[in-house]
């Protein structure tokens, strides 16, 4: 089993409302390949994958980071980081 964990700085509101959001779809059972944990921490998201093989590790990493990046989209996250 192959095995891969993402730790993303993201502020704290943000981070809980991704991991409330993103991490409906880390409780799914339609991926039978891989499996993904979903936890926040203070400024973070973790993001925990497990794989049978290489091609779910990608997919499921690929999925969910964009879902997440989606997330912080939706919340304003990345009009935050910009500069005047």
């Amino acid at each position: 089993m192959n095995e891969l964990s993402i730790r993303l700085m993201v502020p704290g509101e943000i981070a809980q409302v991704c991991c409330r959001s993103v991490g409906l779809e880390a409780q799914s059972e339609a991926l039978s390949r891989s499996k993904v944990e979903l936890f926040c921490e203070k400024d973070a998201l973790i993001l925990n994958v497990s794989a049978q093989d290489l091609g779910a590790m990608r997919a499921a990493v690929n999925t969910y980071l964009r879902w997440v990046l989606l997330c912080c989209d939706l919340t304003g996250e990345k009009q935050s980081n910009k500069k005047p």
